[in-house]
């Protein structure tokens, strides 16, 4: 049997070696460790950078545009607007001499919310007829699904209304 010797030299540059080695391992880990965390604070910086960015593109495109939201506003009607705007439409057809009979307003959640009105009328045909004209000229889109005028007696004329309101935001949907 062989024994295998080590000199004492030998010994010495063997730990040197281990000694290097995990100092090497160490420093290795270390700068890893380093460069994560420079990254991770790059990443940081940079997102708020760009948060701080956007902020700033919103909020200046928000003052641009601040005369325009008003008039955007009134384009569309709210659920939270919804008596004022069924009072607003008996008092248009008391100016005009018709009695209206509104049915209970339908509330369509599709893809875009809309409010359906279905309503009868009777007066006189030029009653009817400025009625439905001052409806249509209301700040609101409006698509007419159906229409019908029939002579009831005499000069009274009676209608038969259904109109969709597109351009509505139900009370739920503004909070």
């Amino acid at each position: 049997m062989r024994h295998f010797r080590i000199s004492k030299s030998g010994l010495i540059v063997i730990v040197l070696n281990l000694l290097g080695w995990g100092a090497f391992g160490f420093l290795a880990r270390q700068l890893y460790s380093d460069s994560n965390r420079v990254i991770t604070a790059y990443q940081e910086l940079y997102t708020t950078t760009r948060g701080k960015e956007n902020l700033s593109t919103v909020s200046r495109t928000l003052a641009e545009t601040a005369g325009s939201q008003a008039t955007i506003t009134t384009a569309f009607l709210s659920g939270d607007e919804l008596v004022a705007f069924f009072e607003k439409i008996e008092g248009l057809s008391r100016t005009a001499g018709v009695v209206l009979a509104l049915d209970e307003p339908k509330v369509s959640s599709d893809k875009t919310p809309n409010l359906g009105l279905t309503f009868q009328a009777a007066g006189s045909f030029a009653g009817l007829y400025r009625f439905l004209a001052w409806l249509e000229n209301l700040p609101y889109r409006l698509v007419w699904q159906s229409l019908s005028f029939s002579l009831k007696s005499g000069t009274t004329w009676t209608g038969n209304f259904d109109l969709t309101i597109t351009s509505y935001i139900p009370s739920n949907a503004t909070k």
